[in-house]
């Protein structure tokens, strides 16, 4: 897909897209509805091509400069009028009575036992692990978080004990596996994103969660500590990936979580959530099971064979999009719209005939106010072989929105194990880079995770 193809689309204030607001009143626009068949060719075309997997190839290059243009934010919710007036979405949480008793002590125990860091690795046999911390600026109470500085490193906690950073710089230069995660030019918000990764003496685990709405850094917070305590305590004594109706169990366990830990701390999920995507590498045979919900993109890919040293997709999760057709189908059918708006980009998520939530994903974990609309948290699944010159990447979309898969992996691949973390730190620069680029004034959170099939050589 051409960087520059949107750029006919009119431009919205970019800094109440990245804050997932709505439009000013007065600047909503005629709808689309997918539900009719007189909707404009050329906007199915396009929104079509942005639900794609951005896995066309381009020329070889470190990067690919964008085309000129100007491309829309796929904000994660927006309002629309409805009825000749624009307003505060009439917000119902579901209620916790729908879960069963032991459903909820079960979220209960889990949303307590990972407050701590010895919660989230306990007696489990990790040999490292890290992941990422979104914290408040006055502590006991949750809210309001910390804003970090734009382009700032997320802070994290490990389960290393001594210098963390040099745990870090060893997991990169020694088994070649890297992190990058950097808060985005959005001056009122915190950074979304959060992430785990983690080793244990059979399996690599690691994960990517990226928030949306007014308080989707805590829902990304809780689903990255809950989902690795949940995996670990799986994987303790396991000798074969995980089935995937195992895993779907763990995001639904999470998703309960959320909920249950939005009460306690006293945050409200009804439209802020978050996508979480889970990579478990078993180190010994090298198979590879992802799980999905959303939209942070996971691959793998590796340096074709020949003199043209073309980047070879071995695999690639889809987004989960409302213009899908099946995601489409199963959303109308509960009750749902799915919505293009004029002048906007994605398809959202309404309730029928109601202002919200406008969400541009169809499965994300939280959003109570979407799951009424047809949205769930039903990951998908993909797996394959992590080959010794392969490389894995788990990235927020912070990283997809303005680079092609090929193009994510290249500086990865060509760069190799031994500089994994300077190549995700690279990506996560230029991704940023594209993002100023393309809309002036405002950049996602970004987060890249990169794994190699093979270590780099000792010595």
């Amino acid at each position: 897909m051409a960087f520059g193809c949107f750029s006919a689309c009119c431009s919205v204030d970019a800094s109440r897209r990245a804050a997932n607001l709505a439009p000013p009143p007065g600047k909503e626009a005629p709808k689309t509805n997918l539900a009719s068949p007189k909707e404009d060719s050329r906007a199915s075309r396009v929104s079509a091509g942005a639900s794609g997997d951005g896995g066309e190839q381009g020329e070889p290059g470190a990067f690919q400069a964008p085309a000129a243009g100007g491309r829309r934010r796929e904000s994660r919710q927006v309002a629309r009028t409805v009825g000749g007036k624009e307003g505060p979405p009439e917000a119902t949480p579901e209620p916790r009575s729908d879960v069963a008793d032991g459903v909820l002590a079960a979220a209960e125990a889990l949303v307590r036992e990972v407050r701590t860091l010895d919660g989230v690795f306990g007696a489990a046999a990790c040999e490292i692990g890290f992941i990422g911390v979104s914290a408040p600026a006055k502590p006991p109470k949750r809210n309001p978080a910390i804003v970090e500085p734009e382009f700032e490193e997320k802070k994290f906690e490990s389960s290393a004990t001594g210098d963390i950073q040099a745990a870090r710089a060893k997991l990169e230069q020694e088994e070649g596996v890297g992190v990058a995660c950097r808060k985005g030019k959005k001056p009122e918000q915190p950074n979304q994103d959060n992430f785990f990764l983690c080793d244990t003496q059979r399996f690599r685990l690691c994960g990517v969660a990226d928030g949306h709405g007014e308080f989707g850094h805590w829902v990304s917070h809780v689903a990255a500590r809950a989902m690795l305590r949940l995996l670990l305590l799986e994987l303790a004594d396991a000798d074969d990936l995980p089935q995937d109706d195992t895993v779907a169990q763990m995001f639904d366990t999470l998703h309960n979580a959320i909920k249950y830990d939005a009460d306690w701390e006293g945050y409200d999920v009804t439209l802020s959530g978050t996508t979480l995507s889970v990579a478990i590498v078993d180190r010994k045979t090298k198979q590879v099971l992802v799980a999905w919900t959303g939209d942070s993109r996971c691959l793998c890919a590796k340096i074709a064979p020949g003199a043209g040293r073309s980047v070879e997709l071995i695999a690639s999760t889809a987004d989960h999009k409302p213009q899908d057709p099946e995601e489409r189908r199963r959303i109308i059918g509960s009750g749902g719209e799915v919505v293009r708006l004029q002048n906007d980009l994605p398809h959202r998520v309404f309730c029928r005939g109601k202002e919200a939530p406008g969400l541009a994903m169809s499965r994300a974990l939280g959003d109570l106010m979407a799951h009424t609309a047809g949205v769930n948290h039903v990951p998908s699944f993909r797996r394959f072989a992590l080959e010794a010159d392969a490389v894995l990447l788990v990235c927020s979309d912070g990283v997809w929105e303005f680079i092609k898969n090929q193009e994510a992996a290249r500086p990865v691949l060509t760069m190799g194990p031994a500089k994994v973390g300077e190549a995700v730190q690279l990506l996560a620069r230029e991704a940023r880079n594209r993002w100023l680029k393309e809309e002036g004034n405002v950049t996602d959170d970004i987060t890249a995770i990169a794994i190699w099939g093979a270590p780099p050589p000792k010595g």
